[in-house]
């Protein structure tokens, strides 16, 4: 067995292929469409998740990075000269408190956030707890100096950008490429913001030494690669051009001008660690001042608008995933109902093409064997049903099946006709068969009426019978072509005449004896087919029965078979015109009597060597049931 006939033979039917053809389809596109909706759907989620926490974290700690800052710069102020007012730097202090303690209620979302996020704002949380005793070093130093203290708010600001910085990491590419000018700003913003808080420490000495110095010089160079590589280059839209506007105006350029005074004074003065600083405290301030509104608000708004764009494209990933998802699942429910259709559709034309093959082989053609038995005239054309399947390739097996039943309806046709034609033939030819041989008979039975000579009796007796098995033959041409043999009755006739009928027409009707104790009649109708049946089983019976045994053929009655030696062929009696009175009619075994024709009525009677009921039929009784009560 090949291997593909071993498949189909595992698959099991037609019907089931065709469903597993449209099934597989759609079990593979339905995985891929869940597949592809829950990636979409957790792409928005995510994104949107990130934007709720950058949100809430991001900004909050933008606001608080903003306010230290701001603190940073007063507490500076303070420490460089700590008998001015300190109502600045309580207000400070007091929105401080405000803006962190709103980073620290979003306790909840930073244990929910990523690690590489949780881990930067638990730095910062860390770090702020800390703020209270450097500010008590603040108003009053004495365990640390005025820089280290500076220095942690410093390094509270660097937790909290890098911070916002791995909160801009976020899935979509676009956005993580908007945000990192922005990271960029505020880095640089921190970077001018240390510069004045440097300076505005040593103001009032008037100078700096030569490690203050390199570190001010590192703050600058630094941010001067910033803005000048980062910021201004990435940046895009009102974010551009606001940047460009502050690095246009007066105040930025009368920062830079003083920055280039302080890196040049080193070159200036003879000892390195007494750098002085130029006069321009009051500009510095002035400059600050404003610039600082102008970079917190730019890094405020430009915050605001990356988060709000954020959200804006978390919720158009969750509408398209939604679309995409809708659409695909219309398309998927298409695709499965026109699979399914289409299977169902096959697998209703395939069944209705094996019904209508079954029909035919079933009951149909059957019918029109069994119709055309009976003689019944056949239209082939309305016989057959016409199935019609388009003009596919089923089509075409459904036209190539409405050919061939027409053609075995045709041919079963064609060929009960032909039996018929032979029937006829064969029927022509019993029947003329018959007339000849029933004048045969007649004839005969007229010559043994006008002769009494045993020998030609003899003669006379031994072509009746020869003339009676050929009629019997020639009935059974005739019940072969479907037609009734000609004899018929119109009285019922006697069980005794009948058997003495069919011995008649046996070629051994010698040996045959018949028996009766009861006078039964059987009705006219069945009188032929009676004798002609018993006429079979008897000829059987003579030439296959053992030679001694009595061959049963009934209730009340039995033909037997004798040996040939223990009858003459001569045996016989003649016709009697009435029925005896008894049914003890026998007539003799041997030989040595004969009875005259004239001395039939009297010569058949009683002898001890035949059992009572019983008689040698002769063959004039073959043809004396003609008539009601006939026997002999």
């Amino acid at each position: 067995m090949s291997r593909r006939t071993g498949a189909r033979r595992r698959l099991g039917s037609i019907r089931l292929s065709l469903v597993l053809l449209a099934l597989v389809p759609s079990v593979t596109l339905a995985a891929m469409w869940g597949v592809t909706t829950i990636q979409m759907f957790s792409e928005g989620l995510r994104l949107r998740d990130q934007t709720e926490l950058s949100r809430s974290t991001g900004a909050m700690g933008t606001d608080a990075t903003l306010a230290l800052q701001r603190e940073r710069s007063l507490s500076a102020a303070w420490l460089a000269s700590p008998h001015g007012s300190r109502a600045a730097l309580d207000a400070q202090r007091e929105e401080t408190d405000k803006a962190v303690a709103k980073l620290v209620g979003q306790a909840d979302a930073i244990e929910r956030a990523p690690s590489r996020i949780s881990d930067r704002l638990y730095s910062v949380l860390g770090s702020v707890g800390s703020l209270e005793y450097y500010r008590d070093q603040v108003d009053n130093p004495t365990d640390i100096t005025a820089q280290q203290a500076l220095d942690q708010y410093s390094s509270i600001i660097d937790d909290q950008i890098h911070a916002f910085q791995e909160l801009s990491q976020v899935d979509d590419g676009d956005l993580t490429s908007q945000a990192g000018p922005l990271v960029a700003l505020e880095h640089a913003a921190e970077l001018v913001s240390r510069e004045d808080a440097q300076l505005t420490l040593v103001w009032p000495t008037g100078h700096l030494d030569d490690k203050d110095w390199v570190q001010f010089a590192e703050l600058v160079n630094t941010r001067r690669w910033l803005v000048q590589d980062q910021v201004v280059p990435q940046l895009t839209g009102t974010a551009k051009a606001q940047t460009e506007r502050i690095l246009a105006s007066p105040e930025w350029q009368t920062l830079q001008s003083i920055e280039d005074q302080v890196l040049a004074a080193r070159n200036s003065t003879a000892e390195a660690d007494r750098i002085a600083l130029p006069d321009a405290q009051k500009r510095w301030n002035a400059a600050m001042d404003k610039l600082s509104e102008q970079y917190s608000l730019l890094i405020q708004q430009q915050t605001t608008g990356l988060l709000e764009r954020s959200a804006e494209k978390a919720d158009g990933l969750l509408i398209k995933a939604a679309s995409l998802s809708a659409g695909g699942l219309l398309a998927l429910l298409v695709c499965v109902g026109m699979s399914w259709r289409i299977t169902r559709s096959l697998s209703r034309r395939l069944g209705g093409l094996r019904r209508a093959a079954v029909s035919l082989a079933q009951e149909r053609l059957p019918d029109v064997v069994a119709r055309l038995e009976r003689g019944e005239k056949v239209d082939p054309e309305s016989a057959t049903q016409t199935l019609d399947y388009g003009h596919d390739e089923l089509g075409q097996v459904a036209r190539a099946f409405n050919t061939a039943q027409r053609t075995a309806v045709h041919t079963a046709v064609e060929l009960a006709d032909t039996r018929r034609g032979f029937q006829k033939v064969i029927l022509g030819i019993a029947r003329q068969s018959q007339n000849l041989v029933n004048l045969q008979l007649s004839k005969l039975d007229a010559l043994e009426r006008e002769h009494s000579d045993p020998g030609v009796l003899k003669g006379l007796y031994e072509l009746d019978s020869t003339a009676s098995q050929l009629r019997r033959y020639e009935e059974n041409l005739v019940i072969v072509s479907g037609e009734r043999p000609g004899r018929s009755w119109s009285e019922p006739v006697a069980l005794i005449d009948i058997l003495r009928s069919a011995v008649g027409e046996v070629a051994e009707y010698q040996r045959v004896e018949v028996q009766t104790e009861e006078e039964v009649y059987v009705a006219p109708p069945a009188v032929a087919d009676v004798i002609h049946l018993l006429a079979e089983l008897i000829d059987n019976a003579t030439a296959y029965s053992p030679r001694r045994a009595p061959s049963p053929c009934g209730p009340g009655w039995w033909p037997r078979a004798w040996p040939s030696r223990s009858r003459t062929a001569a045996s016989g009696c003649r016709r009697r015109t009435t029925r005896p009175s008894t049914n003890s009619l026998r007539c003799p075994r041997s030989s040595t009597w004969w009875p005259s024709p004239t001395t039939c009525g009297s010569a058949c009677s009683s002898s001890p060597s035949w059992p009572t009921g019983t008689a040698s039929p002769s063959p004039c009784a073959r043809r004396r049931t003609a008539g009601p009560r006939r026997s002999c």
